[in-house]
């Protein structure tokens, strides 16, 4: 501890701090590209090589248009249960012009892409060093904060998909802005009052997390503005209107999350973003101060007694964290800031489910300040903390300073999909004779091993099947049975769309009813039975030619990778085991006791 205090108190700690946390970042620039980092690259050639992502080149955030869905449906990468009016559409076009000048000067160069990322990460680590030195009148709690925001190993995903760039973008004219707005306000920065707001818009039109700025301001009016309360609402007048244009305009050029059950609109459906709000808060908070990583539940869907101990622990450890902090939030403006700031960031950041670690950016801002109050006097032994309250607070800080070792391996962390993609591809050849065949793909463990395949492909220039249809996740055992030369009668385990992730692109909006037929361009899909919920448990799938016609390539996951697929004979019946979603994420099996 007085290593680390006379760290934090040397001359330029705060210089050294955010070097080091940018160095942390730099060992994303070989790990590549992957997933959404290609789709952004297809929508920004021209012809665009799938059709149905043709984009402007500011539109390149809107991965899902009604309009479209007919095409991406053929192509493989929607799948047949994905509702056709679902919409993934955001309004990013401050985030989308970095991507189009990548693409103009870097297409697909991995570590100079990552680079680009990377610079945005030292831009945000540079306005929270200079946000926090003009809050906080204790430079060692400023420099404390910082070293616990920049150095948090969460800040490894700024740079870890190029695609996901749009986080540090948006976070980082989000931190801007509220340094201006204070600056402005202690009467330190000459046209504050106008530099602030244009920087707020630019940060709503990089990402939408940059809504969680507003709690800060309005923590900031209540909390820190010492100025009349007449004079603190007119300082907040002009983002009040700068937010109010920008939803309607959102609203009115079709930006928004529709049919998702993995994004929440507030507006579109508030009872879901309610629940979604319920359920993840105490996972990101919990995750924030220093309980395990959030992006663990996604892990634990397939074990729901786990998931809901997870769930619990985060409660739990969200509740002992509050009971630490309370004392100072009681009594200092600069607690209570953060902490309001902290807990409104929440709102724009559970419209995405599962919560993950990526979402904590704007989170950071306060809980980074908040627990750099609690720390500080431990480290200066001066605290009054006595018995299990110091003993807490010392461990709450050990807890935190251990997460800067993780930081690297999170930056590199796409390449863990990179290798799934990989083997989710492997029985799929790469060669010329692949391009008049239709894949049907039954079991990827999770939909997007099988869905970005073609993206990837037509990205790099790969040679790709013509069509691909995708059955069903295997998280459950399918059972495959030939009905006719032509026909497969499928039921899977629990009905179809069983897990979260196959749900990124259906809700309950989209509902099915028995004898329902979905066509395709050479097969027709009927639904025979449903589950308790509306999900459909039992289909017939008949294709256009005898499932021995060569220009078929079957194709199922079994163990760690892809393998070609026989269909049963007519009359006989084949079961297709349940994936272990581990053993697919990491490839390889994880040991008996480990896995109990």
């Amino acid at each position: 501890m007085r290593l680390l205090r006379r760290a934090l108190e040397a001359r330029h700690a705060d210089l050294y701090i955010v070097a080091l946390g940018f160095a942390l970042l730099l060992p994303s620039l070989d790990t590549g590209l992957a997933a959404d980092d290609y789709l952004h690259a297809i929508m920004l050639d021209e012809p665009c090589p799938l059709p149905g992502f043709a984009r402007a080149p500011l539109d390149i955030f809107r991965f899902c248009d009604p309009r479209e869905f007919a095409k991406l449906f053929e192509q493989g990468v929607f799948s047949w249960w994905d509702d056709p009016a679902a919409r993934l559409a955001f309004l990013r076009p401050v985030s989308a012009l970095t991507h189009v000048l990548d693409h103009e000067l870097f297409r697909l160069n991995g570590p100079l892409l990552h680079l680009h990322s990377a610079l945005w990460g030292l831009v945000l680590l540079l306005g929270v060093r200079a946000l926090y030195q003009t809050l906080a009148p204790d430079r060692f709690v400023a420099n404390l904060a910082l070293a616990l925001y920049a150095l948090d190993d969460a800040r490894g995903w700024l740079v870890s998909w190029v695609a996901a760039r749009n986080a540090a973008v948006a976070t980082a004219l989000s931190v801007w802005t509220l340094y201006v707005h204070h600056a402005g306000r202690r009467g330190r920065l000459q046209g504050a009052a106008v530099i602030g707001p244009v920087l707020c818009l630019c940060a709503l039109l990089a990402g939408e997390g940059s809504v969680a700025l507003y709690g800060y301001l309005f923590a900031y009016a209540v909390f820190v503005d010492k100025s009349a309360p007449k004079a603190r609402l007119v300082s907040l007048a002009p983002y009040g209107v700068i937010i109010v244009v920008w939803r309607v305009t959102y609203r009115v050029l079709g930006f928004g999350a529709y049919g998702s059950s993995l994004y929440h609109d507030p507006q579109a459906d508030p009872f879901a973003f309610a629940v979604a709000w319920l359920s993840n808060t105490p996972l990101l908070l919990a995750a924030q101060l220093g309980s395990l990583w959030s992006d663990v539940s996604m892990l634990l869907f397939v074990v729901p007694m786990l998931e809901l101990l997870f769930y619990l622990g985060s409660v739990l450890f969200m509740v002992a964290a509050a009971w630490l902090l309370w004392p100072r939030v009681k009594t200092e403006p600069l607690s209570r800031y953060a902490a309001l700031g902290m807990l409104a960031a929440t709102i724009p950041a559970v419209s995405v489910t599962p919560p993950m670690d990526r979402l904590l950016t704007w989170i950071a801002i306060g809980g980074s300040l908040l627990l750099a109050g609690l720390f500080a006097p431990l480290l200066r032994a001066a605290s009054s903390e006595r018995g299990v309250r110091k003993l807490a607070v010392a461990c709450l800080l050990g807890i935190n300073l251990v997460s800067i070792v993780f930081v690297p391996s999170r930056a590199r962390g796409n390449l863990v999909m990179r290798d799934s993609l990989s083997r989710a591809e492997a029985a799929v050849p790469r060669d010329p004779s692949v391009t008049d065949k239709t894949l049907v793909y039954f079991n990827p463990p999770i939909l997007p091993y099988a869905a970005y395949m073609p993206i990837e492909r037509a990205a790099t220039g790969a040679p790709r099947p013509r069509l691909q249809h995708i059955i069903s996740s295997a998280l459950t055992e399918i059972a495959v049975e030939r009905v006719d030369a032509y026909t497969l009668r499928l039921q899977q385990a629990g009905g179809f769309i069983g897990d979260p992730i196959s749900r990124l692109m259906w809700s309950k909006h989209r509902t099915f009813r028995v004898g329902e037929r979905i066509e395709q361009s050479d097969m027709i899909l009927t639904v025979n039975a449903l589950t308790a919920d509306g999900r459909p448990l039992n289909i017939d799938i008949q294709f256009a030619r005898a499932l021995e016609d060569p220009s078929f390539l079957w194709v199922q996951w079994l163990g760690s990778r892809s393998e070609r697929f026989v269909p049963p004979r007519v009359g006989e019946r084949t079961v297709l085991p349940a994936a272990d979603y581990i053993e697919s994420v990491l490839g390889k099996r994880l040991p008996v006791q480990m896995r109990r």
